[in-house]
């Protein structure tokens, strides 16, 4: 129970901020309800979107409005959402403003979940040539657009420059095209190049050693160490910073990404805008009011809807007890869980913690029907259901309680996996 006051800022409205915000609702309804906890999150979408269901988009052909709902909708009653991105947070004085209406307002905790965007003024060309899979269910539906058009040529996918959100995405893009080509019997007539900065096909030699042997198999050339410079759109051409070139007839790459612009230059964040964020409580530097989840972080796991969803689970509970008074502590313990579509309903998962290194899992039909049960129970999971299946399927993953003094401060460069 709240004894007094207490006012909470939820800033984005992605899976971690509505997965925070809603598991927050729940478990303190009365003291909502009573008027002494407010919780507020501040997002301008008007939609949110299934971002692994892109991939369905943009290869499968799938309806890009099966992908999304209205934001209002995903929101609990207890919570208020303010339809706007905030231009502006100011940790030590405890506000945030709005970015159209400049409103100001207050908060005594706040959790920063703004995610991550793609960055195309990093790489001059990318912008006017790519057909992008990884940002929006509208451009994948125009790259599935595009795809039915193609009888002939080379199609080079891949990775344009790091960091990214969803590390084994490019690899599906792959796979799925070829599934895609084979099912159009014109396979033979097109050539699938996977371009990767890596000095391998996947940056973990692990998940590389399953699918790198099954990428040669089917015929999809691999270039490594390809550390994108420059894309002509004119001679489609692409120029690597070692000097090597690349041509294409049709283009998709996931570009880099960068954190929010509105915390590029702000002490508790790098240049890239990735905030400085401890890896297991998930405080922001050290403020001890101020907490970060999701994409928005600068912690070395990859970017991605699990871990989102952990993350905001973790910092939940541990205000929630903080708030009644129960002394309980939990740990965010590093699990990534993402899953990777190897095509022709096969699949495989990208499974480890800070702890335990990642997992040799071989594709197959059972992963397959995993990564689809998800995307059928995603947008409940948004408000809090099936919780207890997810605390069932991650076991001491799901969160590590610690009745230890807090680990020091750690903030190590942002890094895919």
């Amino acid at each position: 129970m709240v004894n007094e006051m207490k006012s909470i800022a939820v800033v984005g409205g992605g899976a971690g901020g509505l997965i925070f915000a809603n598991t927050m609702a729940k478990e303190m309804s009365d003291d909502i309800r009573s008027g002494r906890l407010k919780i507020r999150i501040f997002d301008g979408s008007v939609h949110h979107e299934f971002q692994p269901g892109y991939l369905s988009v943009a290869f499968k052909g799938k309806n890009p409005a099966t992908m999304r709902k209205y934001l209002s909708e995903l929101v609990l009653p207890d919570v208020e959402l303010i339809p706007e991105n905030c231009s502006r947070v100011d940790i030590d004085n405890k506000y945030v403003v709005t970015e159209k209406t400049g409103k100001k307002f207050g908060f005594d905790e706040v959790i920063i979940a703004t995610g991550s965007r793609p960055d195309y003024s990093q790489i001059p060309g990318l912008s006017q040539a790519n057909h992008d899979f990884h940002t929006s269910a509208s451009a994948s539906a125009e790259l599935f657009k595009r795809l039915e058009k193609i009888r002939w040529g080379r199609i080079v996918t891949g990775i344009a420059g790091l960091p990214y959100k969803c590390p084994p995405s490019p690899n599906e893009s792959a796979f799925l095209l070829e599934e895609y080509f084979v099912r159009k019997k014109l396979r033979k007539d097109v050539k699938i190049t996977f371009i990767t900065p890596f000095l391998r096909s996947y940056s973990n030699e692990t998940v590389n050693s399953v699918i790198e042997p099954m990428l040669k198999e089917r015929n999809i050339e691999i270039i490594t160490g390809f550390n994108l410079e420059s894309v002509d759109p004119e001679k489609e051409l692409l120029t690597s910073m070692e000097g090597e070139s690349v041509p294409y007839d049709t283009l998709l790459l996931v570009p880099p990404h960068s954190g929010a612009p509105i915390f590029k230059g702000v002490e508790y964040a790098d240049e890239d805008g990735w905030i400085k964020t401890d890896k297991y409580d998930l405080h922001v530097a050290d403020y001890e009011n101020a907490f970060a989840i999701g994409d928005a972080t600068d912690l070395p796991i990859s970017k991605a809807g699990v871990e989102a969803h952990l993350e905001a689970v973790v910092v939940a509970k541990n205000m929630i007890s903080q708030m009644q008074g129960t002394g309980e502590r939990y740990e965010f313990t590093g699990r990534l869980q993402c899953s990777m579509e190897t095509g022709y309903h096969q699949a495989t998962f990208v499974i480890g913690t800070y702890d335990r290194p990642i997992e040799r899992i071989q594709p197959s039909l059972y992963n397959y029907f995993q990564k689809k049960l998800m995307e059928r129970i995603y947008w409940a999971s948004l408000k809090g259901g099936y919780e207890w299946l997810f605390k069932w399927h991650f076991g001491e993953d799901y969160y590590r309680k610690s009745g230890k003094e807090k680990p020091p401060m750690q903030t190590p460069k942002v890094q895919n996996v």
